[in-house]
């Protein structure tokens, strides 16, 4: 066990050698959802991105797995991104607009893929990124969301 634990170490520490642009950033997220995201790089160009968000009467939790594309186009600094993840939250259906249907108050939890952009500036540890999230809720029943946000987050080198 301390052999795989030992290997699992030293790939993460391999793959971390590869081109990044920071660590971690924290900052808002402005969009369908508002909210605030938590961005960290766990080796080479694979990231997790903690979103919390709320919405009408509703607060949202999102994971997102993302794999990173630096230096796109040949343009320093920027870079695609892609991914998938999972969310879970609360919704209370009398403050929702009416063509979202019925609900209950209740429990939310689904899918969701993650495609954007972003960029780090170098002069100042800040990034800006905008993100396109098509998610399925799964519970209280299946149904298409389409979110997405511009994000503003300080960076951590």
């Amino acid at each position: 066990m301390k052999r795989i634990i030992l290997v699992v170490i030293f790939a993460i520490i391999l793959i971390g050698v590869s081109a990044q642009d920071y660590k971690s950033a924290i900052g808002v997220r402005g969009g369908f959802v508002q909210g605030g995201s938590f961005k960290t790089f766990v080796g080479g160009n694979s990231a997790f991105d903690l979103i919390f968000g709320a919405y009408y009467s509703a607060a949202n939790f999102t994971v997102l797995y993302e794999i990173h594309q630096h230096d796109v186009f040949g343009v320093d600094n920027l870079a695609l991104f892609y991914g998938f993840g999972a969310h879970v939250g609360y919704y209370n259906s009398a403050s929702w607009p009416t063509q979202w249907g019925v609900y209950n108050s209740g429990t939310l939890i689904g899918i969701d893929g993650v495609v954007g952009v972003e960029y780090t500036f170098d002069e100042i540890p800040i990034n800006i990124s905008a993100d396109i999230v098509p998610s399925f809720n799964l519970i209280p029943d299946f149904r298409f969301v389409q979110r997405g946000a511009i994000s503003i987050r300080y960076v951590f080198r």
